[in-house]
Order: structure tokens, then sequence, then C-alpha cells
């Protein structure tokens, strides 16, 4: 159903009135939500912009196009810190950029990306409600990046083991983008063609 159907419906003004409260607290909850976040990330965001990087979230350098690897190093220690599952995907996903300093980080990449929560849980700091948790999403993005050719027969051993998720479709870009001059991603991606949550994105490339 569209919006505009939903408009068309005939509320009483009782039902209307229920709707308007409902749509006021899910905006005070998401102000609310974006308050706790930027308290959390001021560590990070201090840091950011002691090496002239004025940036309000860590999300604004995942939104970027300019380059920001003065930043590397404060966001691979700030990766490691107990942050909550929001903040933690945007640094993550901030480092999913090709720097050396990235590709160097590799082990410790991988030790988190390995260890990194799936499924549903509370994503940001003081939150109540239940969301599907993107910090590991994030950390593939960062692998699939951060990937070498003396790197890959890992994340290939990653990709395919499969208790870590749906998350590593995401490691796929970096398999994807090799396989026609890398025997060794070629073979990885016929091998995991037929697994059951990685094949609809593999058989998607040939239709292309």
């Amino acid at each position: 159903m569209t919006a505009d159907q939903f408009l068309s419906l005939k509320l009483t003004d009782d039902e209307k009135a229920r709707l308007r409260e409902i749509n006021k607290e899910k905006e005070r909850e998401r102000i609310e939500s974006s308050a706790r976040l930027r308290i959390e990330e001021t560590p990070i965001l201090l840091e950011l912009r002691g090496v002239g990087l004025n940036v309000e979230s860590v999300w604004d350098l995942v939104n970027t196009s300019t380059r920001y690897a003065v930043a590397i190093p404060i966001l691979l220690k700030h990766l490691l810190l107990p942050y909550s599952d929001r903040t933690r995907d945007g640094i993550a996903r901030s480092l999913a950029v090709p720097e050396l300093e990235v590709q160097k980080a590799w082990p410790m990449l991988v030790s988190e990306y390995r260890k990194a929560q799936m499924g549903w849980g509370i994503k940001g700091p003081g939150d109540t409600r239940e969301y599907k948790l993107g910090a590991k999403d994030g950390l593939a993005c960062a692998l699939s990046v951060a990937v070498t050719d003396e790197t890959l027969a890992e994340l290939i051993d990653i990709a395919k083991d499969r208790t870590q998720g749906e998350s590593r479709v995401l490691l796929l870009s970096a398999l994807k983008k090799r396989r026609d001059k890398n025997p060794l991603a070629k073979q990885a991606i016929d091998e995991l063609a037929s697994d059951p949550q990685l094949a609809k994105e593999i058989a998607s490339w040939r239709k292309r």
C-alpha cells in the first residue's frame, strides 16, 4: 500500500489522532537516538577534528569522495573500542577505502569481522528496540576493499565460512573484480555459486 493509498482511507477522528501521536513518538525517538549517537561519537570526532576533519559524524566520511588518509589511524584505533553497533558500522565502512594503512590492518579487520555479532539487536546507545545489526556488514565492506593478492586466499576462506552469515555477500565484490585475472578468484566464485546465501548475487552477474 502506497502512502497516498493509506491517506485515502477513511479514518475516524480518534484514529487520525492516534496516528499523529504514533508519528510524533517515532520522530521523538529518532531525535533522541541521534542525540545519543552524537554524544557517543564525541571522542572520535574530537580526534578527527584534531587532524583537520570537521565532520558531524563518522558517517560523513562514508558519504564523501574526498580522500581522508590522515583519519585512518584514528578510525582503526576506535574500531577496537566498545561503541554501539551503529557507530562501529560507520567506522568500519569509513575504512572501506584503498589505503595502505587499511591493508596493513588486515589481521585486525579479519578478527573484528569474525567476532562481530549477527542478526538482530540493539543498534544505538540507549535504544530499547532491536533492529538488524550492521557492523558485520560494515566490516565486510572494509575487507572487500582492503584485500590484496597476498590476503585473497584468506578472504576466500571467510567467504566460504557459512557460519559468518549473509554479510559474506559483501565480500564477493572483491572476487568479481578479480575473476578475469586471478584463477583463485574465478575458482572461488564457481564454488560459492551453490551457497544458498550467495547464489543469487553470483547468478545476477551472469545476467549482465
